[in-house]
């Protein structure tokens, strides 16, 4: 039943249909089938010809725990939290819970979790240095196996640039990246790129850096897309072009990429390749500070504390720079400290004014 589920599932010796795979894989999980309740959890979750419903997804994950790739679905699952459905009470969202899970399936060498392991560590500050070591090695061990992906070489250059868990080493990561780069992933093309422009790890190289920008961008990476814009408008490697500047801002802000959204919000204000719209320009930057970018969310700021496409508004423009200096930005952490300075939007503070003054000099 499970066989010819995965039949069905893969397209393989029949036509492929998600539905008729999902029918036998709930007839081998109602067998008992440890692999059929796997796999039924899986087109639950998913909604792979079947309605969508994560959280019996999960009983059924429960069922196939001898599985270690239902171990991991199940970690999956407490680390987002799931709501109540269908009389089943929701699963508390448990990041804990999710580790433990985790560091025991690397104990068995289970390779999926190395690489998630690593990027939970990863993404929290303070377990990124706390656990610096231990991300390092897990990362070290996903790139020993065989057939490593290029996002293993990519994580790996990102933490020997950075120095978490091992001595910083810029011509080794640019050696990964290059190794990555060459296999065809776009993101690997992008960095190799970065680091080929600005000499991290290896001489300054910035015909072979466009190359590879290009490179990237043709498989519409959005970061590549951005920085083949920016050419557009400095007229190297590609003529002057604004209007094409644009074309590639656009592309990549249609994947929601926040810098791309920032970048059309400039070219909104200024004129630069589209009509002058402050209005525009505000939405776009807002977008932009939604999505996560900190200088995106300093133009916002800006934007109402000059009134460009919104009503002036001191305290509005405060909220946004106290936002976009907490991510760390610098322009973000001097407008706030002007804000501090003069009072404009908040309650006057000399002492942090000077403090965040000190601090963004330091960037």
């Amino acid at each position: 039943m499970i066989a010819l589920g995965d039949e069905y599932f893969r397209g393989v010796n029949r036509p492929r249909n998600f539905s008729l795979a999902a029918f036998w894989y709930r007839k081998g999980a109602l067998a008992g089938s440890q692999l059929g309740n796997y796999r039924l959890g899986a087109c639950l979750e998913f909604g792979w010809g079947i309605e969508k419903n994560p959280r019996l997804a999960f009983e059924y994950y429960k069922k196939a725990l001898s599985l270690e790739a239902a171990q991991l679905r199940v970690a999956e699952l407490f680390l987002k939290g799931l709501p109540a459905a269908e009389e089943l009470p929701g699963v508390k969202a448990d990041k804990e819970k999710a580790v433990n899970i985790l560091r025991q399936l690397c104990k068995k060498n289970y390779y999926p979790a190395f690489m998630r392991l690593a990027e939970i560590l990863y993404e929290d500050k303070t377990t990124r240095k706390s656990c610096a070591g231990e991300i390092y090695q897990l990362v070290l061990r996903s790139a020993n196996t065989q057939n490593q992906p290029p996002q293993v070489l990519i994580f790996q250059a990102k933490l020997l640039q950075e120095g978490i868990g091992v001595k910083q080493n810029a011509v080794y990561a640019r050696a990964l990246l290059e190794i990555a780069a060459r296999s065809g992933n776009p993101e690997a093309e992008f960095l190799f790129a970065d680091a080929l422009e600005f000499g991290r790890g290896t001489p300054a190289n910035q015909k072979k850096a466009f190359e590879f920008y290009s490179r990237s961008a043709k498989s519409s990476f959005p970061a590549a897309l951005v920085r083949m814009g920016d050419f557009c408008l400095e007229g190297t490697f590609l003529p002057h072009d604004p209007q094409k500047a644009v074309k590639y801002f656009q592309k990549a802000a249609e994947k929601k990429y926040a810098p791309a959204l920032r970048k059309l919000g400039w070219c909104s204000e200024n004129g630069i390749g589209v009509k002058k719209d402050p209005a525009q320009a505000f939405n776009f930057y807002e977008q932009s500070a939604n999505s996560g970018d900190p200088l995106g969310t300093y133009h916002a700021g800006r934007c109402f504390l000059d009134g460009i496409g919104v009503n002036a508004d001191p305290a509005g423009a405060f909220y946004y720079f106290k936002r976009s200096a907490a991510q760390g930005c610098r322009e973000g952490m001097l407008a706030l400290a002007e804000c501090y300075r003069t009072g404009r939007g908040c309650t006057p503070d000399l002492s942090l004014s000077q403090r965040l003054q000190q601090e963004a000099e330091k960037l």
